[in-house]
Formats: C-alpha cells, structure tokens, sequence
C-alpha cells in the first residue's frame, strides 16, 4: 500500500456504523516526484499490523487491512449507502469543452508509481498537484476492491473533465487491450457516497468485460475506424458483441443479456441508428419510460454493459429485493452465482471498514 493508507490508518476514527456517512478529510496536499515509499518499520503498530482493529474486526495480514468477516458490516454498509441515486444530478455542474488527463500511474498492486504529469492549464494545477488526494482515492479502492479482482489494471489516470459530468471510468490499456486502466475525476469526489457507487460500478465493467469473459478482439481495438471489420465481428459472434469482443458463453454478460435484453434489443438497436444527438436521446428516454419497471436507474438504459454494471453496483449496496419487478430480478441476478456473493460481502466488509475511518 502507498504512504498515504499507512498515513489514514494512523488516523483511526472510532463512529458509531449509525452515522450518516461522513465527509472525506483530504490533507494539505504536496507536489511530490514519486509516491511510493521505502518500508518504515513506523508504520506500524506494537502488534506488526499496519492499522489497529477495531472491535469486531479481524486483521487481514496480506492487505494491511482490518475489516469484519462476519457479515455484520453489511446492514451498517448499506445504511450509509441508502439514497445515493437519489441525492440528486449534476445541477452545479460546470463542464470543461473537453477531457483533461493530469496525472497518469503505473500500477503495482497496491502501489501507485512514475507519476507522469501533463501540460495543462493553471486553473487546473491546483488539482494535479494535489497528490494527497490522488493517494486518498486510490488507496481507497484498493481498500474496497480485493487486489486479486483488480489484478488487469495497469494504470490509474487522474483527469478532469470539470464539475459533473464523467466521475469515473474504465478503458483498455493501449499497450495491451486485454488490460485495463482506471480514471477518476478528482473535481468529482467530494461526495464519498457517490464516488463509492461509482468506483463500484467501474468495477462492475472489470468483472464483466474482463477477466476471460469476453474474447478480446485485438484488431477492432487497434483499427476502431474499421466499420466492415467491427460489422464481420459482430455478425459472427454467436453470443453477444459489447464491442471489445464476443462474450463468451458462460460470461455474466451473456447470461444477463439472455435472461433481460433479448426481447428488447432489437428495438434499443434501432434506436443506435440515430445521428442526431437530440433525437438520440428522446428516443432513448422514451424507451426508458416505456420500460421503466425493467431498469434500476435511467443511465442502465445506455447499453447491456452500462445496465448490468448498474445492477451489480446496485447488488452490493442494497439488500436482497424480493423480486417484483424486472429490475429488482436483475439485483438477484447475481445471488445465482455463489463467488459473486461471497465478493459481495467482502467488497461491503471492506469498504464499511474505510467509511468509518475517515473523518
């Protein structure tokens, strides 16, 4: 783990789980060439651990981390968690004309290193100096996330495209398009609730679209511009195209989309046809509504991909619906498969552990 978790394990919090979910505390922040540190024996405890448990909490000697194993985090997780759909869009939002890349790591497990600094505006150095918070957000996932389910990610990009907009994001890996990188927009993560759903999310794309789940199509990735090539792909994919590959058979994907999108996608796909942004969107609106029942928030509506990363996202957060709907089915969609809820718990477990020591 980098310095900065040694750091906010030090400064453990002890709050009751019944608190509304507390506001992150970044530090001063400080221009630095790198981010990885030496091993400092300071680090700590009298009892070798890096942070100091809390009562219920086992230590997890591997990950430095101490966290529940019991389940008991779960409703005290999803108490923190409850309404952050609801708490409201992008009203002040302020976007930037385009995207801007800040600062780019290499990954190494845990660690986050090379920082490589782009040329940007002055308005905006204030964010890419501020490797303090960079370090938080990061560490923070890799508290959440359990290092073998993040293994594909090489890099961890800190960008901006202004205040709303893209919070966070995953793409493939220019060196290697099997690998994956993760961008975060460091303008957006004042509020933890949303910045917790939507790292969640993000990995709901890791474990759907990676992995072995689909076959990554080499070419279409290095050749985006090839419409025929892209065209040839899908119409020989027996399964379903998101469009880095062909889903394999036994992927989550696949399954979700047999099980809710095959009698609806031929009508989204008509909707795809649409140049003209504003038509595209009223179109795609108007299928929402007309599925409203089928889908857990209106961005679900986007594509298969952005729909069962939202069920997944809405899987660890909620408790087990009881199936009333379409789209409460695709939250149980997930119980089938029991690693997937044995992630869920220690995906809660972990990241409750995290909430509660930030102040």
């Amino acid at each position: 783990m980098t310095l900065a978790a040694a750091t906010l394990a030090c400064s453990t919090v002890l709050g009751s789980p019944d608190d509304d979910m507390p506001e992150p505390s970044f530090p001063e922040s400080e221009p630095r060439t790198s981010i990885q540190p030496e091993e400092d024996p300071d680090l700590f405890n009298a009892e070798g651990q890096m942070e100091a448990c809390l009562e219920g909490e086992s230590y997890h000697p591997g990950e430095g981390l101490c966290y529940r194993n019991d389940g008991s985090a779960t409703p005290h997780f999803i108490a923190l968690m409850e309404g952050v759909i609801e708490s409201g869009g992008d009203d002040n939002e302020e976007l930037l004309d385009n995207e801007v890349v800040l600062v780019t790591y290499t990954i190494d497990g845990d660690d986050i290193y090379s920082p490589d600094y782009f040329d940007v505006s002055s308005d905006l150095e204030s964010f890419q100096d501020d490797s303090q918070t960079q370090e938080f957000i990061w560490d923070y996932y890799t508290g959440m996330i359990p290092a073998e389910s993040r293994s594909l990610l090489t890099n961890y990009i800190i960008m901006t495209d202004g205040l709303g907009g893209t919070l966070a994001a995953v793409e493939q890996s220019p060196e290697d398009p099997v690998l994956w990188m993760l961008s975060v927009d460091i303008a957006d993560t004042d509020d933890l609730q949303e910045l917790t759903f939507t790292l969640i999310h993000e990995y709901g794309h890791l474990l759907t679209l990676g992995g072995g789940q689909v076959d990554i199509d080499e070419y279409l990735y290095y050749n985006p511009d090839d419409e025929d090539a892209y065209s040839d792909a899908e119409d020989s994919c027996s399964t379903y195209f998101p469009g880095e590959g062909c889903a394999k058979r036994s992927a989550y994907l696949y399954e979700f989309y047999l099980e809710f999108w095959e009698e609806i996608f031929d009508e989204w796909s008509e909707i795809q046809y649409i140049e003209d942004d504003d038509q595209y969107y009223d179109a795609l609106d108007d299928f929402y509504f007309d599925y409203e029942d089928e889908f857990l928030t209106d961005y679900a509506v986007t594509n298969p991909e952005e729909d069962i990363a939202e069920s997944w996202a809405f899987f660890i957060i909620s408790s087990k619906p009881a199936g009333n709907t379409i789209a409460e089915d695709k939250i149980l969609f997930f119980y089938q498969f029991p690693e997937l809820v044995a992630l869920r718990e220690e995906i809660i477990a972990r990241t409750y552990s995290r909430l509660i020591r930030i102040q």
